[in-house]
């Protein structure tokens, strides 16, 4: 399917959860693992695991492709004026673009990490790029002329995600086991931890599985919130339940879990964001929720096709962008433009 309706605006519409639709379905012919829609609203990109990024004009539907890495393309994240792609592969391999190019080539390629390189975050002023990967290690680059900035050791299992205190430089991460560190960003030194450990487990004898795999901040920056599996029965078997679980920003107080309790749902929550009225928004396999005002629950689930692995917010605030398993970037308005 390709929708060609005009590409939607960017001034904020009315947002109304119980009212999503899907709008757009844009096909690839490999899976799928994160979309960004850039700040302009013009483009969503994709990548996937065919080593590819997929990046769609939102006007057309038109497809161009983005060739450059060498294993799964698992993290995307834009400049603040939307004119730069960064994106960060498995090959342990961060890539700038010029998404406004026709055709867009590597502008830029530093081999970040040892290994998957597993979170990407670009901070507010877009000066510098923070990573994590394989390696255990957390490192900040700088978006000028992509020499390191600082490299910091301190999880003791790996890292899947990183994100830039909103306004700052300063940073946090967080592991596999639920630790998250937050880091100066004058000199890189650990400013104190949350503890999110009793959403990780071990399941038998196999390694540490569940824990933190995204974060994200509250528009009103109180709230420090991270994603992930607990409750994990049985691994293989895919037998968990998708969390999120916020702190307190000032105080480092815990807050109350956020799950998907009044319909049960083996899943990850792979990403959740946050609307401007602070609703948030997770992906909860083939399903969207909705939670209001910190609500433990969903006010609202939004079914979709296939298996969702990411989501991202248009600058029109209605529309929200999947990625999904199936090779598909569809479309679901959540409210009126």
């Amino acid at each position: 399917m390709n929708d060609t309706t005009p590409s939607p605006p960017t001034a904020p519409g009315k947002f109304d959860p119980k009212a999503a639709k899907q709008i757009s379905d844009w096909a690839h012919d490999a899976k799928l693992l994160c979309c960004r829609v850039d700040p302009t609203g013009k483009y969503v990109v994709a990548g996937a695991i065919d080593y590819t990024i997929q990046r769609w004009e939102i006007a057309t539907g038109n497809k161009t492709p983005l060739v450059g890495h060498e294993n799964w393309v698992r993290m995307l994240g834009f400049s603040p004026d939307g004119s730069t792609l960064y994106s960060g592969a498995y090959d342990g391999r961060m890539i700038a673009w010029d998404i406004t190019a026709q055709s867009p080539k590597p502008q830029r390629t530093i081999q970040t990490h040892q290994g998957w390189l597993r979170g990407l975050a670009v901070s507010h002023d877009g000066h510098r790029i923070a990573t994590c990967g394989n390696d255990m290690l957390v490192k900040i680059w700088s978006t000028a002329d992509g020499k390191l900035i600082h490299e910091m050791q301190g999880h003791p299992y790996l890292p899947y995600c990183v994100q830039f205190v909103p306004g700052s430089c300063d940073l946090v991460s967080g592991d596999i086991m639920g630790l998250v560190i937050q880091w100066s960003a004058e000199g890189g030194t650990k400013v104190r931890e949350f503890d999110a450990r009793e959403i990780a487990s071990h399941v038998g004898d196999r390694a540490p599985f569940g824990g933190i795999v995204n974060m994200t901040f509250s528009p009103d920056k109180k709230r420090l919130t991270v994603t992930g599996l607990h409750k994990c029965s049985n691994a293989p078997a895919g037998n968990r339940r998708a969390v999120a679980m916020s702190f307190d920003w000032a105080s480092g107080e815990k807050l109350p879990k956020q799950e998907c309790n009044q319909k049960e749902i083996d899943a990850t929550m792979w990403r959740a964001v946050y609307h401007p009225s602070g609703t948030m928004i997770g992906v909860i396999e083939k399903e969207i929720g909705f939670w209001e005002g910190g609500n433990i629950d969903t006010v609202h689930l939004a079914a979709t096709p296939e298996h969702i692995f990411d989501c991202d917010l248009h600058p029109n605030q209605v529309d929200l962008y999947t990625a999904h398993f199936d090779g598909h970037v569809r479309c679901l308005r959540c409210g009126t433009i």
